[in-house]
């Protein structure tokens, strides 16, 4: 069976159950993928990281980025792809506006708990908003 092509709301739908992806960077003509849990909320996906790293360099250099999903189950596959722009930061605001995204959609994150000011301007943590820009599906049938 030819696969087919999923609709914005159900590539929406796909984006908002699955917790593990794969974010893309690319610099000087290298690219680079990596597996990170991810939360999508308000048409954004929200990921964090260390302070650091290569994840943080590649990123810093180019913001254009990819992130690509997928659900496989016994007889049938289904795939998203997103491609937008990251803005990273490590402010106390991003970084509890994040942990908000993780709780409100049921995910936790850090065991669910809710961080004092404090306790979040002490982590040493990079929040990655990818602005969609364009996003695709398919799904089919193995």
């Amino acid at each position: 069976m030819k696969p087919k092509e999923l609709s914005q709301d159900e590539c929406s739908t796909l984006l908002s159950s699955v917790r593990f992806g794969r974010l893309g960077l690319s610099m000087n003509n290298l690219p680079y993928v990596v597996p990170m849990s991810y939360v999508y909320h308000g048409n954004v996906i929200y990921l964090h990281s260390r302070g650091r790293g290569k994840k943080v360099e590649y990123a810093t250099e180019n913001s254009n980025v990819c992130f690509q999903i997928d659900l496989l189950e016994k007889d049938h596959w289904s795939s998203v792809a997103v491609f937008g722009t990251v803005k990273l930061s490590d402010s106390v605001e991003a970084k509890q506006k994040m942990f908000d995204a993780f709780t409100e959609k049921g995910q936790g994150g850090h065991g669910g708990r809710k961080f004092q000011r404090e306790e979040l301007e002490k982590m040493d943590m990079t929040i990655w908003e990818i602005n969609i820009k364009e996003m695709t599906g398919r799904e089919g049938v193995w």
